[in-house]
């Protein structure tokens, strides 16, 4: 496993009101490297956010939005925040009050480290 995956993960599991990270294969939805609490479906988020990233950057180039950067779903009780790896998505499973700004700024500076 590259240590440079093993790091970008750690880096984003550190910040405050995360509750996982997974850094996903986006074609196959498949995790490469993860670190999630207890009772989180690794394998579910992993397919769930592939998907809902490929298609959403689908509709953003059918828009002229250009390429997908980041997704963002927001839910009742936490949010999943997905940003563009190249080849791979970086997931980040959120509590509800968790502090986004800081959330997508690590993510970034995350995914930074990995292009």
């Amino acid at each position: 496993m590259n240590d440079l995956f093993v790091a970008a993960v750690e880096r984003v599991s550190h910040v405050a009101g995360v509750r996982g990270v997974l850094l996903v294969e986006s074609e196959a939805g498949v995790p490469v490297v993860s670190e999630l609490r207890e009772g989180i479906n690794e394998t579910a988020v992993a397919a769930l956010a592939a998907s809902l990233f490929r298609r959403t950057a689908e509709a953003s180039e059918t828009a002229d939005f250009g390429r997908l950067n980041t997704l963002q779903l927001e839910a009742d009780e936490g949010h999943v925040v997905a940003v563009d790896v190249g080849d791979m998505i970086l997931v980040v499973v959120a509590e509800h009050d968790a502090q986004l700004g800081l959330i997508r700024y690590e993510a970034h500076r995350a995914a930074e480290s990995l292009a």
